[in-house]
């Protein structure tokens, strides 16, 4: 086991926070929850490119990246009657 997969096992814990977050609170804290899941999962994508040696793994991080943002605010943006 290297340091890249001791990183990548570090974040799995703190992965587990916006999961418990979006399963019981508000819609507000839900929407925090999935921005906050989807740094975490591109880290770790980061991550499994380099214990892998995978230069592919970044493409997905990266397309996860630019997409989690918009994403979240078109979910915002049909459940802002709830907010």
């Amino acid at each position: 086991m290297n340091d890249w997969m001791a990183a990548l096992l570090a974040l799995l814990p703190p992965l587990a926070v916006p999961v418990w977050v979006g399963l019981r609170a508000r819609t507000g804290d839900r929407l925090a929850a999935v921005q906050m899941g989807s740094v975490l999962a591109a880290l770790m994508l980061v991550l499994t490119s380099f214990v892998f040696d995978q230069p592919s793994y970044l493409d997905l991080a990266l397309t996860l990246t630019f997409l989690s943002l918009p994403g979240t605010l078109l979910l915002a943006h049909f459940l802002e009657r709830w907010l």
